[in-house]
């Protein structure tokens, strides 16, 4: 036990500081400073009631000392490390909490490739026998949202290819761009679009792939494009709606109630 004016003096001089770690340190260099004057007044033959009073009486006003260590001892710097260290800490949780998120991007980054992009939106072909020609459709940008995913329309493009006899015969593919965002890193992004459907204003009907044995059927690829991003083209294959108005992307499962709308009618512009 400690010698309790000593320790009432060093609570009240060091009872301004703020820190708590700060406070306890200066609280026992100050005890020891008064043990040590304490100690050295017993061995001089006083008693321990006077070198007690003495020692109290030598170290002054508390309360001028503890404004003092006021000025010296400001918060700023201890709030700062304090700071520093939940940052820290709240860093390695954020890194544990998102990395499967960004391992799984990283795992179908290459699923979808720049050299595949430009097969589905680069520039139309031309040569003595065939033919490959791509047309834009520009009015894009349809969004809609369900089970905390954003699905937003980015590009649409109808590609033909055939041979110049027969033009009539050509086989036409219409790629749709869409872009999957949720913030959520344990959503599954990529499956979300396995099972869209396609319907148009003519009543043709493009199932899933996974649903259909033959043409025409929706099917897709995708890649990261964001931290909570996934950008999939979707293809539809035997496509045959020159003539409707508009073909809906469809998503209906898995408590999702999804509707992307693309106006077959707009401006369209054949790519240079």
């Amino acid at each position: 036990m400690g010698i309790v004016p000593f320790e009432r003096w060093c609570a009240r001089a060091a009872g301004s500081i703020r820190i708590r770690s700060d406070r306890e340190e200066v609280f026992a260099e100050l005890y020891a400073h008064m043990e040590d004057q304490y100690e050295e007044l017993l061995e001089a033959g006083c008693s321990e009631a006077d070198a007690e009073n003495e020692v109290v009486s030598a170290m002054g006003d508390p309360g001028e000392t503890s404004r003092q260590l006021e000025r010296i001892h400001r918060p700023f710097w201890g709030y700062a490390l304090r700071a520093a260290r939940w940052c820290l800490v709240l860093s390695v949780l954020l890194g544990l909490f998102f990395l499967p998120a960004y391992v799984q991007g990283l795992n179908i980054a290459s699923r979808h490739t720049q050299t595949q992009d430009e097969a589905y939106f680069g520039e139309s072909r031309e040569e003595e026998e065939c033919f490959d020609l791509l047309i834009f459709y520009t009015e894009v940008g349809y969004r809609d949202r369900s089970d905390g995913y954003t699905f937003t329309v980015t590009r649409a493009a109808e590609r033909s290819s055939g041979f110049k006899e027969a033009p009539e015969d050509a086989q036409s593919t219409l790629y749709l761009e869409v872009t999957v965002f949720n913030p959520r890193p344990w959503a599954d992004a990529c499956a979300s679009l396995q099972e869209f459907s396609a319907v148009d204003s003519l009543g043709n009907v493009y199932p899933s792939a996974r649903y259909a044995n033959r043409i025409p059927f929706l099917t897709g690829t995708w890649r990261r494009t964001g931290l909570f991003t996934y950008t999939w083209i979707i293809m539809l294959k035997g496509y045959r709606s020159r003539e409707a108005d508009w073909i809906e992307l469809r998503y209906e499962k898995s408590g999702r109630d999804v509707r992307l709308p693309v106006n077959l009618r707009g401006r369209r512009e054949a790519a240079s």
